[in-house]
């Protein structure tokens, strides 16, 4: 059976039945710096490079890592086929859940026949899906329902008024369009909430032109959009 090699982070792989090894029900202790293999990402895309080194009388095929993280098991993706005696750098990327906390995490990973500690860096990862993404809006004000979910894995706080400038196609910006929520508040990750707001759109925009407007809804945008319309309409 295989085992490990210090840094760099190298695994040695070998199919000879002589050298088996268990690995420990133990929870693994913490790599050290200098032999740690790190996986490091967003949520969705943590990755790594680990130098294997086969030492078996056979070419090694490398796929499928398996990553064991606070009671889950998940498996990555990974390829390579290693003849023997040789030493290959092998990219690995494994996805975890979205919700997947940022910070450090002790782990182990399944690699080419090698179970070893890795520490998991997770980096924050701020995503909200806003639906409607766009709204038709006219000179004045009007109620909007906006629903929200958290797609990342960080606290997303929502002020309750938000501001942006309208947009002609010339060069110079115009008036604020301005968004009010009923009250401010803060949407967890995995977590959908839906708003009641109102689209306030100032007076005086030209009304042969098409305006439009970005507003802020934590880190995505709602798309406002006013139309050219004939001066006699109402602004209602």
């Amino acid at each position: 059976m295989p085992t490990p090699r210090r840094k760099p982070a190298t695994t040695k792989a070998a199919s000879s039945p002589a050298r088996p090894s268990r690995p420990s029900r133990r929870r693994p202790p913490a790599a050290e710096p200098d032999d740690a293999i790190v996986l490091a990402g967003p949520p969705g895309r943590l990755t790594t490079t680990v130098t294997v080194e086969n030492v078996s009388a056979d070419r090694l095929v490398v796929r499928r890592p398996t990553l064991h993280l606070g009671g889950e098991v998940v498996t990555g993706a990974a390829s390579a086929i290693i003849p023997r005696g040789h030493t290959v750098e092998v990219p690995v990327v494994v996805p975890l859940p979205a919700r997947t906390p940022p910070g450090r995490h002790e782990a182990e990973m399944e690699l080419g026949g090698v179970r070893r500690p890795v520490v998991v860096d997770v980096a924050p990862h701020l995503a909200l899906d806003l639906s409607p993404r766009r709204v038709l809006a006219v000179e004045g004000s009007q109620d909007v329902t906006l629903v929200v979910t958290n797609t990342g894995n960080v606290r997303m706080p929502l002020a309750a008024l938000t501001k942006a400038r309208t947009d002609d196609g010339g060069p110079d910006p115009g008036p604020d369009v301005v968004l009010a929520l009923d009250a401010p508040g803060v949407v967890e990750p995995g977590q959908t909430v839906t708003l009641a707001a109102r689209l306030e759109v100032p007076p005086g925009l030209d009304p042969a032109r098409r305006h439009t407007a970005s507003v802020p809804v934590g880190v995505a945008d709602l798309d406002v959009v006013i139309l050219p319309r004939d001066r006699s309409e109402s602004k209602s």
